[in-house]
């Protein structure tokens, strides 16, 4: 039997690496039939595996493969997402000494494009009339990139994805950490190795949220061993990869007391205007908070209560409430996180990832735009909190790729419905377990981690 399962294992490696391969290399994004039968085999294959890896040689197999499906994507071209033309864009403005917060694309094409920029570049990009948001540590990232390759597509997704699978790699070390801490299962680590959504918007898409987790939990394992100064400098890190890491912050400050709160609160503040030096000028402040404005007022992308919320304002007022909607809907988002917060705190920051589950998870069900890679973070910390909706969210969040097939980029509200109520679903189930086996002590929570007892 277990020669059999090894056949397997085997079987689902070589299945899994040319879906990875098919989608990296020979798949658009408007070509949904295909990209979501290929989706749908590789989380068939992620179900198998976890499944069957039932010992720690096997456990070591399935790292290393986990390693294998993110190689292979190594020198392919982002299929799914066309952000990274932007990286590369800002990147190089930076590698040349201009500053990438200052002016939108559309204005160095409207006042003449440096010689170091091409025109083939601003036409990919989707953002030519929006000043950049992306937080110095990425734009350090981009600007190392186009120094070594200029606006060579390749050579600039090559270097961001070296870099990528490092902290990748640091993640599944720090999450290996944590685990044994906690004395939990090492098979949880493979909830995120191999999970195909990380795999693919992570090393596959390059985006940022990859090096952001690693910062975060390399901070959450710091804190656990009371490295504070060294926890503080990496939470600095993440929050200047990615804003995200700041919601954190109401339960960090209930957790640690005033004398340490004050102290992360301070580092956090000093570190981030050290970072930014490089970008401060006098329209600085406006740029990013005008883009950012635009973000959360006016893209709109698979979101939820927001839907409901706008489909309600048509029929009253006859026109889209965004502009009024979101901010409050922020705002509630906002109460409930901090209200989770204070009820979940706890001097030993035990309960930091279920906080971080439940706090993005709210952020997410109010926002106006929930992309697929914005799930990473939330199965990043299923191997610690236990629960396991996130994987099932990560399963279902692919289909939102239909919005590709047309050029308008119309979504099929259908499927976005469908999405929200089996994972509202998979939430319910999650906590209903969750609860009875804080009863029964036993650590079965789904069928998918059976095997994952403590």
């Amino acid at each position: 039997m277990k020669s059999i399962r090894s056949y397997r294992l085997a079987a689902i490696f070589v299945i899994s690496l040319c879906g990875y391969g098919m989608i990296g290399y020979g798949v658009d994004r408007s070509n949904f039939a295909v990209l979501i039968s290929l989706f749908g085999a590789l989380f068939l294959c992620y179900y198998a595996a976890v499944r069957w890896v039932d010992t720690s040689r096997k456990l070591a197999w399935a790292i290393g493969a986990a390693v294998c499906f993110r190689l292979i994507l190594l020198f392919a071209l982002p299929s799914l997402s066309d952000d990274f033309y932007r990286f590369i864009w800002d990147g190089n403005l930076l590698a040349h000494g201009l500053n990438p917060f200052s002016h939108t694309p559309q204005f160095y094409v409207e006042n003449g494009l440096p010689d170091f920029l091409t025109t083939e570049l601003f036409t990919k990009m989707n953002s030519q009339n929006y000043y950049t948001v992306y937080p110095p540590i990425s734009q350090f990232v981009y600007a190392l990139s186009a120094g070594l390759s200029g606006t060579h597509l390749l050579g600039n997704v090559v270097v961001m994805k070296v870099i990528m699978l490092a902290s990748e790699m640091g993640t599944l070390w720090v999450i290996k950490k944590l685990l044994h801490h906690f004395e939990r299962s090492a098979k949880w680590l493979l909830i995120y190795a191999l999970n195909p959504l990380i795999v693919l918007e992570l090393t596959g898409n390059i985006h940022f949220e990859g090096v952001m987790i690693f910062f975060l939990l390399s901070a959450y394992y710091c804190w656990l061993k009371e490295k504070w100064w060294l926890a503080a400098a990496c939470f600095v890190l993440a929050v200047n990869t990615k804003l995200l890491p700041l919601i954190l912050m109401p339960y960090l400050v209930f957790s640690l007391g005033w004398k340490r709160s004050a102290g992360l609160i301070g580092v956090t503040i000093a570190g981030t205007i050290l970072l930014h030096i490089p970008f401060l000028d006098a329209a600085f402040i406006h740029n990013l908070s005008n883009s950012l404005g635009l973000y959360f007022q006016s893209f709109e992308f698979n979101a939820s209560i927001y839907y409901l919320v706008r489909w309600a304002g048509f029929r009253v007022e006859g026109y889209n409430i965004i502009q009024t909607a979101a901010p409050r809907l922020a705002l509630v988002a906002t109460g409930i996180i901090i209200s989770v917060s204070w009820i979940f705190r706890r001097k030993t920051l035990r309960n930091l990832p279920l906080v971080y589950i439940i706090a993005f998870t709210v952020y997410f069900l109010f926002s106006t735009t929930v992309h697929p890679w914005y799930i990473s973070s939330l199965v990043a910390f299923v191997p610690l909190a236990g629960l396991v909706y996130p994987v099932v969210w990560s399963a279902l969040i692919p289909l939102t790729y239909i919005t590709y097939t047309t050029p308008a980029y119309n979504e099929n509200l259908w499927l976005v419905a469908l999405e929200y109520i089996l994972i509202l679903t998979a939430v319910g189930y999650d906590f209903y377990h969750r609860k009875k086996d804080s009863r029964t002590k036993n650590q079965r929570i789904f069928r998918f981690v059976h095997s994952f007892k403590e």
